[in-house]
């Protein structure tokens, strides 16, 4: 089962070309979209009403797609507009189109019912040419169940083991520490200090010893938006362990969403960098680097796991106190698969 009523992420804005009809799939839905000459990106089912040809084949007239089986062309309303060799047009020649929304870098696709489609409720993420901030981005595609993906981004305890060579380098604290856990509309957001961290290659300029601030919003169906600072050591003591007030030393971001392709693959979209005055575009590509290799190390244990899995799915897993985050969002997402 799928939570249709929700927008999910289909593409970077940089990859819809115009003048091309490009093939998505979102929750085992085919699409064809395609970017009109106003910029409005259109989502349409990708199968032609008449004799269901992938509209993915077809053509674009300016802005209207023509299947190229029999020659129907669709305004991008999904109104059919002209039909080969006859005048009188059904009003049931239509293919369904999805509402669209560009918010940062990513085109959003909802899903669900047309009416219920709201453009305010997508998270806020950044746009790759942000001029605050230096960053790059990528995406990957996994052979596993996207809940799978958000149980790992909502448990970052797996940094000290399966990132101990890159992202959790010398940082013991995330398998060590809890982070605050409290629940918002459709996700979860997860706090905590890292204490007495001990910074490598270009971030050792910032100190010797630091406190991190970690903080990021997870919502469905697998936004991670991620603030990471660095602040000198003494600075979690001296705000109780509370959020901090001050700017840090340097601001680190990280943007990701995860997209159900199928129920056996999933899409990841990522982008990471920081401040334009923490960074030069070197640092950043190595920084980038780390990230990405971070994220095969993500992917095999991930795709390993779900091998294993459909090996007994009838097997039950343990739950320990590392699983307070993923097991509240699943218990939100059964409930949006109810409603």
């Amino acid at each position: 089962m799928w939570v249709r009523n929700a927008w999910y992420v289909a593409a970077w804005t940089h990859e819809l070309e115009a003048g091309r009809i490009h093939a998505r799939t979102i929750i085992d839905q085919p699409l064809a979209l395609y970017r009109a000459g106003n910029g409005t990106i259109v989502a349409f089912e990708d199968r032609c009403c008449h004799r269901f040809a992938p509209l993915t084949m077809g053509r674009l007239e300016g802005d209207d797609l023509r299947c190229m089986y029999h020659g129907l062309k669709f305004a991008p309303d999904g109104r059919c507009i002209e039909i080969p060799g006859q005048p009188r047009i059904p009003q049931s020649a239509a293919v369904r189109r999805y509402p669209t929304a560009v918010v940062g870098s990513w085109v959003w696709v909802w899903m669900g019912e047309v009416g219920a489609a709201d453009p305010a409720t997508i998270p806020p993420s950044v746009a790759l040419d942000d001029p605050v901030y230096r960053l790059k981005s990528g995406q990957i595609d996994y052979a596993a169940h996207y809940l799978l993906i958000d149980d790992n981004l909502l448990d970052l305890s797996h940094l000290s083991f399966v990132h101990e060579n890159t992202l959790g380098l010398d940082m013991p604290q995330w398998a060590d520490s809890r982070p605050r856990v409290v629940p918002l509309a459709r996700g979860l957001r997860m706090q905590r200090w890292l204490r007495n961290h001990s910074p490598r290659g270009f971030m050792k300029k910032l100190g010797e010893r630091l406190d991190v601030w970690n903080s990021y919003d997870f919502l469905f169906p697998g936004v991670f938006l991620q603030r990471t600072g660095f602040y000198p050591l003494g600075t979690a003591e001296a705000n109780g362990g509370q959020e901090p007030q001050t700017p840090p030393l340097f601001h680190r971001l990280d943007e990701q969403v995860v997209t159900p392709v199928s129920n056996r693959v999933s899409r990841y979209f990522y982008a990471a960098g920081a401040r334009v005055g923490d960074i030069d575009p070197d640092r950043l590509d190595r920084l980038f680097a780390v990230t990405e290799t971070a994220f095969q190390e993500d992917k095999a244990i991930i795709e390993a796991q779900q091998k294993t899995i459909d090996r007994e799915p009838e097997r039950q897993m343990l739950p320990t106190s590392l699983d307070a985050g993923p097991t509240q969002f699943r218990r939100l997402v059964e409930t949006l698969l109810t409603a």
